[in-house]
């Protein structure tokens, strides 16, 4: 049976704690899509500012945990979103769009969560 899981993420990455949450997120969006799975892994809030840290081509010279964990992020980078107001409030709008990365969210509004719970899918939160 296929199930729709949208991992979403909001945690800052300063503290061991928030790598730990990261990490865990990061894998369990690996294995659903290893799994066939439909899976959408969403940064909201603090956390759009690991994403100029995971798309950077260069990650490797960067923090020793986006080097380890990066290619977790690189096998779900597709099925990627971030929100729209968090992008512009946390001044990373520019980097995310670079990346090609979809911004989602209409004007200067956050992304609409519930719309994903509207069509179905399972919301799991870090």
């Amino acid at each position: 049976m296929s199930t729709k899981t949208a991992v979403v993420v909001t945690m800052e990455h300063a503290q061991p704690s928030d790598r730990g949450k990261m990490a865990h997120a990061l894998n369990l969006a690996r294995e659903l899509e290893e799994k066939g799975q439909q899976v959408r892994l969403i940064f909201c809030g603090k956390s759009v500012e690991w994403l100029p840290e995971l798309t950077n081509p260069e990650r490797e010279e960067g923090h020793p945990f986006v080097n380890h964990y990066g290619h977790n992020f690189d096998v779900v980078r597709h099925r990627t979103e971030a929100c729209n107001f968090c992008t512009r409030r946390f001044d990373v709008r520019e980097e995310i769009a670079a990346a090609d990365i979809p911004i989602v969210g209409e004007g200067k509004a956050h992304m609409e969560l519930s719309d994903y719970v509207v069509d179905g899918w399972q919301i799991v939160t870090f």
